[in-house]
């Protein structure tokens, strides 16, 4: 995951805006919720800000707190960095590598993590290092994963004591949804004491899951799903893919790039071909067909839920194409372009069975114009019931629901359903219906 500035943000003017706004001020809050999306990148905006926050060139890099009387004498501010940015970290100061690198000992991380306890250092110190090698470094935690409360007791601790090099420690909090209700007890209780010299920042994708004591005591920055050309855009630039998967995975991430880069990994074109098998006899008529190509791509419901999950989502993306084409987009509208002429003909087929299967004219509607099929024509607006009158099964069910007078009492209790009070609405509404349906 690489540490980048809050300048290099991708596509987010707004959140940038804010966040230099902060650091400009010097006077950051003491804690701020980024919530969004899954994959669309709060986590790397946290700590572009946490960085920003421990420059020693910015306007950040001292707190406006008041001297105390019991307090010693401040050791002197390291001098500011020629040209550094007041809002931005400038980038080449000690405090700006070492966050770049994630081994600033001001900067708190807590992720959540799976395994054994006796594990927990290791897998800690594996994932900090693919973070700070990988610069394409996605989170991914299983169903279980969870923050520690070893972890979490462990920061608490330290927060009793002063920053080590650093005017103020920052701590940026990764899906912080995935605590137990005693972290949160102990997380409020440093939100409602605020330190001068500490800054929250809680990252998650599903801000109802916070106590609503939490959200309350934190600023709230949103954070918006990507647009598909800016994530194909980072794919082809980035992750150097060609432009057929870069645009493919761009429109299967739903705006995470996140998952875009996740399923990068993989052949998101042989997916594709492979989703897209299954419609072929789909469209030919062929039940039996439809029916085995399910249950070979399902594998006889072993497969895995995220397999069938992406085999839906692609042929959304068909289906997409499709009305795309119907309306007569351009070529550069459509995701899969090199299936062009695949997409016209199914889109001709489509609407040529629409036309042969279309309802023909009704009885009624040429009663109604008066066709010698029908025999005289009756007067507009008037219906009358269907040739041998009304059968016995709807005599039934339109027949009026008998009350049950013997209490003589408007609204008394139905004699069939027990109900009360509304049995004689019912049956007025029942006559109505006769009547709107086969007039006198």
């Amino acid at each position: 995951m690489a540490i980048v500035k809050l300048a290099e943000l991708l596509a987010r003017d707004e959140v940038i805006a804010f966040l230099r706004g902060v650091v400009a001020s010097g006077r950051p809050g003491n804690a701020y919720l980024f919530h969004g999306p899954a994959g669309v990148g709060k986590g790397t905006a946290a700590l572009a800000f946490a960085r920003a926050l421990l420059c020693e060139g910015g306007a950040a890099g001292a707190p406006h707190a008041a001297p105390s009387l019991f307090d010693a004498p401040a050791p002197a501010a390291p001098a500011p960095v020629a040209d550094a940015p007041r809002d931005d970290a400038c980038g080449h100061c000690a405090a700006c590598l070492k966050t770049g690198a994630l081994a600033h000992p001001d900067l708190r991380l807590l992720f959540p993590v799976s395994g054994e306890e006796k594990e927990l250092d290791a897998t800690v110190a594996e994932t900090l290092a693919a973070m700070r090698t990988d610069p394409l470094f996605v989170c991914q935690y299983e169903k279980a994963a969870s923050i520690r409360l070893s972890l979490t007791r462990d920061l608490l601790r330290d927060l009793a004591f002063r920053p080590f090099e650093a005017a103020r420690r920052v701590v940026v909090v990764r899906d912080a949804d995935r605590m137990r209700e005693d972290q949160y007890s102990a997380l409020l209780k440093t939100l409602e004491e605020p330190g001068a010299t500490t800054v929250w920042i809680l990252t998650t994708s599903r801000p109802a899951r916070l106590p609503a004591t939490i959200r309350s005591r934190c600023q709230r920055v949103r954070f918006a799903a990507l647009a598909e050309p800016v994530i194909a855009r980072f794919l082809a630039e980035r992750a150097k893919l060609p432009a057929t998967p870069a645009r493919v995975l761009a429109a299967l991430s739903a705006g995470s790039l996140g998952r875009a880069l996740v399923l990068r990994e993989m052949d998101p074109i042989a997916l594709r071909d492979e989703a897209l098998a299954l419609l072929e006899p789909a469209v030919r008529g062929d039940a039996a067909g439809l029916w085995k190509a399910s249950q070979a791509f399902a594998k006889f419901g072993r497969a895995g839920r995220e397999t069938l999950r992406r085999a839906i989502e692609f042929h959304q993306l068909w289906l997409r194409d499709l009305l795309r084409a119907s309306c007569g987009a351009p070529r550069e509208a459509l995701i899969h372009r090199d299936r062009e002429a695949e997409i016209s003909w199914c889109w001709r087929r489509c609407c040529a069975r629409s036309k042969a299967t279309s309802r023909p004219t009704s009885r009624c509607s040429r009663a109604s114009r008066g066709s010698p099929a029908s025999g005289p024509a009756r007067a507009p607006g008037r219906r009358t019931p269907p040739r041998g009158g009304i059968t016995e099964t709807a005599r039934e069910c339109y027949a009026p629901v008998r009350l049950d007078s013997s209490s003589g009492i408007p609204g008394a209790v139905h004699s069939r359903t027990g109900r009360r009070g509304s049995a004689r609405r019912r049956a007025r509404i029942r006559q109505r219906m006769i009547r709107r349906r086969w007039p006198a």
